[in-house]
């Protein structure tokens, strides 16, 4: 897929999106970073982020961490898309088959579901609507493990722990808090190129949700789904010039007002 920056008619698909930008990271710690007031739903929540990576590291495209031992990541790289969980030991690993080598757009949407009653659907990984195999496949045989997203503890777009900060390009961020939702929510396969494309989601946040489109629609952090969980930005500066979105692809945007 060149790029998300695709015009999609209305009969296309229902609340099929046009998306115009996207933020751009250098990977040398620029994040975006956020503590929750208070706490929601730690077994059920999706996230759902359009990204174009560096394929040459591994990204880390969210995280909740406050050290070693209480950490949660999703990363994006080379070798494989993983989500893990450690609280002193590691509560949950899936990592998939899939490598991520080329320099174009996905679509990630992450699905846990820790109260599910099938144990390999407690937590899942999508890229353009198709469900990823895993080669590591580590989650816990109970329905009572929390993950720490949506806990009262510092949450991370963009940098992880481990110094695998994202390098490339973000857009249509999504945190969906005490839902378990598939992709079919974000985004839908065009008939007519049997591409996937984004459309915009429509349902409920929950108390920790948020929406950043990070397109050059609103205040990179400032929280679009009317819950006002905005995100503080760090280390970024300045702006780019905008490129041609029908040359390169969705257009790089830093600070927005």
């Amino acid at each position: 897929m060149a790029g998300i920056a695709q015009v999609i008619t209305s009969d296309m698909a229902s609340g099929a999106q046009f998306i115009d930008g996207s933020l751009e990271f250098s990977g040398t710690d620029q994040k975006l970073e956020r503590t929750p007031d208070s706490q929601g739903n730690l077994q059920t929540w999706t996230w759902s982020s359009w990204v174009k990576i560096n394929p040459g590291q591994n990204n880390s495209v969210f995280s909740v961490h406050t050290g070693a031992s209480d950490r949660l990541h999703l990363r994006i790289g080379s070798t494989y898309a993983i989500l893990a969980q450690n609280t002193g030991s590691w509560d949950f690993d899936i990592r998939s088959n899939a490598k991520f080598r080329d320099n174009e757009w996905y679509h990630f949407v992450c699905v846990a579901d820790f109260t599910n009653g099938t144990q390999d659907d407690r937590a899942i990984l999508y890229v353009n609507g198709e469900r990823l195999t895993l080669g590591t496949n580590t989650l816990p045989s109970n329905t009572t493990t929390n993950t720490i997203v949506n806990a009262t503890k510092a949450h991370y777009i963009g940098e992880s722990r481990s110094g695998t900060d994202f390098e490339g390009r973000m857009s249509q961020v999504y945190l969906i808090d005490g839902q378990a939702l598939g992709p079919e929510n974000f985004g839908f396969t065009d008939s007519l190129t049997n591409t996937w494309k984004p459309k915009k989601y429509t349902g409920t946040f929950g108390t920790n949700g948020f929406w950043l489109p990070m397109d050059g629609s609103a205040p990179i952090g400032k929280d679009q789904s009317g819950n006002e969980n905005d995100w503080t930005l760090v280390n970024f500066g300045g702006s780019l010039e905008l490129d041609n979105p029908n040359v390169s692809g969705a257009r790089p945007i830093l600070n927005t007002t």
